[in-house]
Protein backbone atom coordinates (compact mmCIF):
# COMPACT_ATOMS: atom_id res chain seq x y z
CA UNK A 1 0.00 0.00 0.00
CA UNK A 2 1.45 3.30 -1.24
CA UNK A 3 1.80 6.13 1.79
CA UNK A 4 -0.58 8.04 3.10
CA UNK A 5 -0.12 11.79 3.23
CA UNK A 6 -3.72 13.02 3.36
CA UNK A 7 -5.58 12.52 6.91
CA UNK A 8 -2.47 10.52 8.40
CA UNK A 9 -0.85 13.20 11.83
CA UNK A 10 1.73 10.36 11.84
CA UNK A 11 5.31 12.14 11.92
CA UNK A 12 7.74 10.99 9.27
CA UNK A 13 10.71 10.09 10.24
CA UNK A 14 14.17 12.25 9.67
CA UNK A 15 12.62 14.95 7.87
CA UNK A 16 14.31 18.26 7.87
CA UNK A 17 12.95 21.51 8.67
CA UNK A 18 13.04 25.01 7.37
CA UNK A 19 13.74 24.71 4.13
CA UNK A 20 10.75 25.95 2.67
CA UNK A 21 11.83 29.17 4.85
CA UNK A 22 14.66 29.63 2.87
CA UNK A 23 12.85 29.00 -0.14
CA UNK A 24 10.16 31.25 0.05
CA UNK A 25 12.29 33.87 1.62
CA UNK A 26 15.02 33.28 -1.69
CA UNK A 27 11.49 34.15 -3.83
CA UNK A 28 10.66 36.86 -1.82
CA UNK A 29 14.29 38.85 -2.53
CA UNK A 30 13.53 37.90 -6.55
CA UNK A 31 16.24 36.95 -8.55
CA UNK A 32 19.89 37.22 -7.08
CA UNK A 33 22.63 39.16 -7.92
CA UNK A 34 25.40 37.92 -10.52
CA UNK A 35 27.05 34.93 -9.35
CA UNK A 36 24.65 33.87 -6.73
CA UNK A 37 22.46 30.59 -7.38
CA UNK A 38 18.76 31.16 -7.88
CA UNK A 39 16.55 28.32 -7.06
CA UNK A 40 14.60 30.27 -10.25
CA UNK A 41 17.85 29.48 -12.61
CA UNK A 42 17.87 25.70 -11.86
CA UNK A 43 16.32 22.15 -13.17
CA UNK A 44 14.13 20.56 -11.09
CA UNK A 45 16.89 18.25 -9.38
CA UNK A 46 18.71 20.61 -8.23
CA UNK A 47 16.48 22.92 -7.14
CA UNK A 48 15.87 20.26 -5.02
CA UNK A 49 19.78 19.80 -4.17
CA UNK A 50 19.59 23.67 -3.81
CA UNK A 51 17.05 23.70 -1.27
CA UNK A 52 18.18 20.61 1.04
CA UNK A 53 14.33 19.14 0.38
CA UNK A 54 14.01 15.68 -0.07
CA UNK A 55 11.24 14.34 -1.95
CA UNK A 56 9.46 11.76 1.15
CA UNK A 57 11.77 9.08 2.59
CA UNK A 58 10.93 6.98 0.09
CA UNK A 59 13.56 5.86 -2.71
CA UNK A 60 13.13 7.43 -6.03
CA UNK A 61 9.99 8.78 -7.40
CA UNK A 62 8.25 7.73 -10.53
CA UNK A 63 9.79 8.83 -13.22
CA UNK A 64 6.53 10.55 -14.37
CA UNK A 65 6.48 12.39 -11.36
CA UNK A 66 10.33 13.92 -11.42
CA UNK A 67 9.64 16.09 -14.56
CA UNK A 68 7.30 19.04 -13.44
CA UNK A 69 8.85 22.15 -15.77
CA UNK A 70 8.30 23.01 -18.87
CA UNK A 71 12.02 22.83 -19.80
CA UNK A 72 12.06 18.84 -18.51
CA UNK A 73 9.85 17.73 -20.99
CA UNK A 74 7.14 19.35 -23.44
CA UNK A 75 3.79 19.24 -22.24
CA UNK A 76 5.24 18.72 -18.89
CA UNK A 77 3.18 20.97 -15.90
CA UNK A 78 5.12 24.48 -15.91
CA UNK A 79 5.95 24.85 -12.45
CA UNK A 80 8.19 28.40 -11.48
CA UNK A 81 7.71 27.35 -7.93
CA UNK A 82 10.09 24.44 -6.82
CA UNK A 83 7.68 23.58 -3.80
CA UNK A 84 4.70 23.68 -5.43
CA UNK A 85 6.46 21.04 -8.23
CA UNK A 86 7.34 19.05 -4.92
CA UNK A 87 4.27 19.32 -3.67
CA UNK A 88 2.53 18.14 -6.67
CA UNK A 89 4.25 15.07 -7.38
CA UNK A 90 4.25 14.14 -3.49
CA UNK A 91 0.27 14.20 -4.12
CA UNK A 92 0.38 12.41 -6.89
CA UNK A 93 2.53 9.58 -6.18
CA UNK A 94 1.09 8.57 -2.83
CA UNK A 95 -2.17 6.64 -1.87
CA UNK A 96 -5.97 8.97 -0.97
CA UNK A 97 -9.32 8.85 -1.64
CA UNK A 98 -11.58 11.42 -3.34
CA UNK A 99 -12.88 13.93 -0.53
CA UNK A 100 -9.76 13.19 2.18
CA UNK A 101 -8.11 16.52 3.70
CA UNK A 102 -4.86 17.50 2.67
CA UNK A 103 -3.20 17.95 6.03
CA UNK A 104 -0.36 20.39 5.71
CA UNK A 105 1.68 18.99 9.02
CA UNK A 106 2.85 15.78 7.46
CA UNK A 107 3.41 17.34 4.26
CA UNK A 108 5.93 19.87 6.15
CA UNK A 109 7.41 16.95 8.26
CA UNK A 110 7.72 14.89 4.91
CA UNK A 111 9.38 17.08 2.33
CA UNK A 112 11.48 19.05 5.02
CA UNK A 113 9.19 22.40 4.71
CA UNK A 114 7.50 24.83 7.26
CA UNK A 115 3.44 24.97 7.53
CA UNK A 116 2.97 28.30 5.80
CA UNK A 117 5.04 27.43 2.96
CA UNK A 118 3.25 24.31 2.63
CA UNK A 119 0.10 26.31 3.23
CA UNK A 120 0.68 28.47 -0.06
CA UNK A 121 2.05 25.92 -2.31
CA UNK A 122 -1.28 23.76 -1.77
CA UNK A 123 -3.61 26.74 -2.65
CA UNK A 124 -1.31 27.08 -5.78
CA UNK A 125 -2.61 23.75 -6.47
CA UNK A 126 -6.09 24.60 -5.74
CA UNK A 127 -5.70 27.49 -8.16
CA UNK A 128 -4.55 25.17 -10.62
CA UNK A 129 -7.38 23.26 -10.68
CA UNK A 130 -5.99 19.90 -8.76
CA UNK A 131 -7.42 20.51 -5.54
CA UNK A 132 -10.76 21.26 -4.00
CA UNK A 133 -10.38 24.94 -1.79
CA UNK A 134 -12.42 24.97 1.13
CA UNK A 135 -13.83 27.52 3.35
CA UNK A 136 -11.12 28.90 5.52
CA UNK A 137 -7.86 27.92 3.26
CA UNK A 138 -8.17 24.52 3.70
CA UNK A 139 -7.64 21.73 0.18
CA UNK A 140 -9.10 18.44 -0.14
CA UNK A 141 -8.84 16.05 -2.90
CA UNK A 142 -11.47 16.55 -5.45
CA UNK A 143 -14.32 13.71 -5.41
CA UNK A 144 -15.05 11.73 -8.61
CA UNK A 145 -18.42 10.95 -9.48
CA UNK A 146 -20.18 9.85 -13.08
CA UNK A 147 -21.26 13.82 -13.30
CA UNK A 148 -17.42 15.03 -12.41
CA UNK A 149 -15.95 13.10 -15.00
CA UNK A 150 -18.86 13.97 -17.53
CA UNK A 151 -18.57 17.89 -16.80
CA UNK A 152 -14.48 17.96 -17.33
CA UNK A 153 -14.86 16.06 -20.44
CA UNK A 154 -17.15 18.04 -21.92
CA UNK A 155 -15.21 21.42 -21.32
CA UNK A 156 -12.33 19.34 -22.65
CA UNK A 157 -13.98 18.49 -25.90
CA UNK A 158 -15.20 21.71 -26.34
CA UNK A 159 -12.04 23.58 -25.94
CA UNK A 160 -10.36 20.37 -28.23
CA UNK A 161 -11.94 21.44 -31.34
CA UNK A 162 -10.97 25.23 -31.69
CA UNK A 163 -7.27 24.33 -30.54
CA UNK A 164 -6.69 21.69 -33.62
CA UNK A 165 -8.22 23.45 -35.49
CA UNK A 166 -5.69 26.80 -34.91
CA UNK A 167 -2.76 24.40 -34.67
CA UNK A 168 -3.62 22.82 -38.19
CA UNK A 169 -3.95 26.90 -39.70
CA UNK A 170 0.02 27.85 -38.16
CA UNK A 171 1.91 24.96 -39.71
CA UNK A 172 3.28 22.20 -39.38
CA UNK A 173 6.57 23.92 -38.48
CA UNK A 174 4.84 24.57 -34.99
CA UNK A 175 4.64 21.23 -34.15
CA UNK A 176 8.06 19.97 -32.69
CA UNK A 177 7.28 20.35 -28.81
CA UNK A 178 3.93 17.97 -29.83
CA UNK A 179 5.88 15.63 -32.14
CA UNK A 180 8.33 15.13 -29.11
CA UNK A 181 6.00 15.01 -26.71
CA UNK A 182 4.18 11.97 -29.19
CA UNK A 183 7.63 10.43 -29.30
CA UNK A 184 7.14 9.77 -25.16
CA UNK A 185 3.82 8.58 -26.06
CA UNK A 186 5.21 6.11 -28.72
CA UNK A 187 8.11 4.76 -26.34
CA UNK A 188 5.65 4.21 -23.84
CA UNK A 189 3.29 2.37 -26.11
CA UNK A 190 6.16 0.42 -27.09
CA UNK A 191 7.22 -0.85 -24.01
CA UNK A 192 3.19 -1.58 -23.07
CA UNK A 193 4.33 0.87 -19.83
CA UNK A 194 0.67 1.28 -18.73
CA UNK A 195 1.69 3.63 -16.02
CA UNK A 196 4.08 5.85 -17.94
CA UNK A 197 1.33 6.29 -21.08
CA UNK A 198 -1.13 7.98 -18.91
CA UNK A 199 1.20 10.50 -17.98
CA UNK A 200 2.71 11.15 -21.36
CA UNK A 201 -0.51 11.18 -23.20
CA UNK A 202 -1.62 14.14 -20.59
CA UNK A 203 1.53 15.85 -20.96
CA UNK A 204 1.01 15.34 -25.19
CA UNK A 205 -2.29 16.95 -25.16
CA UNK A 206 -1.18 20.11 -23.20
CA UNK A 207 1.82 20.79 -25.93
CA UNK A 208 -0.80 20.81 -28.32
CA UNK A 209 -2.73 23.68 -26.02
CA UNK A 210 0.49 25.56 -25.85
CA UNK A 211 1.23 25.07 -29.71
CA UNK A 212 -2.29 26.94 -30.31
CA UNK A 213 -1.28 30.77 -29.05
CA UNK A 214 -4.63 30.92 -27.56
CA UNK A 215 -3.78 31.95 -24.24
CA UNK A 216 -7.09 31.76 -22.32
CA UNK A 217 -8.17 28.18 -24.07
CA UNK A 218 -4.50 26.83 -23.14
CA UNK A 219 -4.91 28.39 -19.70
CA UNK A 220 -8.05 26.46 -19.58
CA UNK A 221 -7.53 23.27 -21.17
CA UNK A 222 -4.28 22.90 -18.87
CA UNK A 223 -6.21 23.53 -15.71
CA UNK A 224 -8.77 20.50 -16.83
CA UNK A 225 -5.18 18.64 -17.56
CA UNK A 226 -4.43 19.02 -13.57
CA UNK A 227 -8.13 17.98 -12.32
CA UNK A 228 -7.82 15.12 -14.26
CA UNK A 229 -3.90 14.34 -13.25
CA UNK A 230 -5.63 13.92 -10.15
CA UNK A 231 -9.14 11.64 -11.37
CA UNK A 232 -6.70 9.36 -13.22
CA UNK A 233 -4.85 9.14 -9.90
CA UNK A 234 -7.30 8.74 -7.50
CA UNK A 235 -9.22 5.88 -9.23
CA UNK A 236 -5.97 4.31 -10.21
CA UNK A 237 -6.85 3.84 -13.90
CA UNK A 238 -5.19 0.85 -15.60
CA UNK A 239 -4.17 1.60 -19.10
CA UNK A 240 -2.15 -1.79 -19.78
CA UNK A 241 -4.84 -2.58 -22.10
CA UNK A 242 -5.22 0.59 -23.85
CA UNK A 243 -1.05 1.46 -24.48
CA UNK A 244 -1.48 1.16 -28.33
CA UNK A 245 -4.78 2.54 -28.56
CA UNK A 246 -3.80 5.79 -26.94
CA UNK A 247 -0.33 5.98 -29.07
CA UNK A 248 -3.11 5.42 -32.12
CA UNK A 249 -4.98 7.66 -31.30
CA UNK A 250 -2.36 10.71 -30.64
CA UNK A 251 -0.11 9.40 -33.72
CA UNK A 252 -3.76 9.79 -35.71
CA UNK A 253 -4.49 13.33 -34.29
CA UNK A 254 -0.53 14.49 -35.34
CA UNK A 255 -0.53 13.52 -38.67
CA UNK A 256 -4.30 14.91 -39.54
CA UNK A 257 -2.48 18.30 -38.04
CA UNK A 258 1.01 17.85 -40.24
CA UNK A 259 -1.45 17.79 -42.90
CA UNK A 260 -2.77 21.10 -41.62
CA UNK A 261 -6.25 19.31 -41.80
CA UNK A 262 -8.26 20.80 -39.38
CA UNK A 263 -11.58 19.18 -38.98
CA UNK A 264 -10.10 15.55 -39.28
CA UNK A 265 -7.69 16.27 -36.22
CA UNK A 266 -10.89 18.01 -34.74
CA UNK A 267 -13.03 14.66 -35.26
CA UNK A 268 -10.32 12.19 -34.01
CA UNK A 269 -9.82 14.53 -30.83
CA UNK A 270 -13.67 13.93 -30.32
CA UNK A 271 -13.59 10.45 -31.04
CA UNK A 272 -10.55 10.06 -28.47
CA UNK A 273 -12.81 12.01 -25.51
CA UNK A 274 -15.66 9.59 -26.14
CA UNK A 275 -13.54 6.59 -25.57
CA UNK A 276 -11.86 8.91 -22.46
CA UNK A 277 -14.97 9.18 -20.87
CA UNK A 278 -16.79 6.06 -21.54
CA UNK A 279 -13.36 4.17 -19.98
CA UNK A 280 -12.96 6.58 -17.06
CA UNK A 281 -17.03 5.89 -16.50
CA UNK A 282 -16.69 2.50 -16.40
CA UNK A 283 -14.44 2.86 -13.37
CA UNK A 284 -17.06 4.23 -11.26
CA UNK A 285 -20.36 3.06 -9.32
CA UNK A 286 -23.24 2.18 -11.83
CA UNK A 287 -25.13 5.70 -12.56
CA UNK A 288 -27.73 4.98 -15.02
CA UNK A 289 -27.86 9.06 -15.62
CA UNK A 290 -24.24 9.28 -17.49
CA UNK A 291 -24.74 8.19 -20.87
CA UNK A 292 -27.76 10.35 -21.07
CA UNK A 293 -26.04 13.34 -19.31
CA UNK A 294 -22.56 12.82 -21.87
CA UNK A 295 -24.79 12.65 -24.87
CA UNK A 296 -26.70 15.80 -24.04
CA UNK A 297 -23.85 17.91 -22.79
CA UNK A 298 -21.18 17.02 -26.09
CA UNK A 299 -23.56 14.99 -28.57
CA UNK A 300 -21.96 12.20 -30.05
CA UNK A 301 -19.10 12.01 -32.54
CA UNK A 302 -18.71 11.39 -35.88
CA UNK A 303 -16.71 7.95 -36.76
CA UNK A 304 -15.60 6.69 -39.77
CA UNK A 305 -16.41 3.49 -40.77
CA UNK A 306 -14.21 0.60 -39.13
CA UNK A 307 -13.61 3.02 -36.04
CA UNK A 308 -14.79 0.79 -32.66
CA UNK A 309 -17.56 2.41 -30.67
CA UNK A 310 -16.61 0.80 -27.94
CA UNK A 311 -14.37 1.93 -24.48
CA UNK A 312 -11.23 1.60 -25.89
CA UNK A 313 -9.91 3.70 -23.57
Amino acid sequence: MRGRLVDDERPAVGAGHGVGDRVGAEHARGPSAPGVCHPGHLRPRQRLEHSGARALDQPDLPEAAQITTGDAAPGAPITLDPVVGLLREALLTYGHRPGDRVREAPLALRLGLSRRVVRAGLRALAEEGMLDLLPGGATEIPEVTAKDVLDLYALRASLGAPLMRRIAMLGRENLAPASAALAEVQAAARDNDHLRIREVDLRYQDALARIADLPQAAHTFERLTARLRMFVTVLDMDYSQACDTIAGEDTAVHDALRDADGNEAARLWRVKIERCVRYMIAQLSEDDVAPYLWTTLADRPRLRPGEPRGAAR
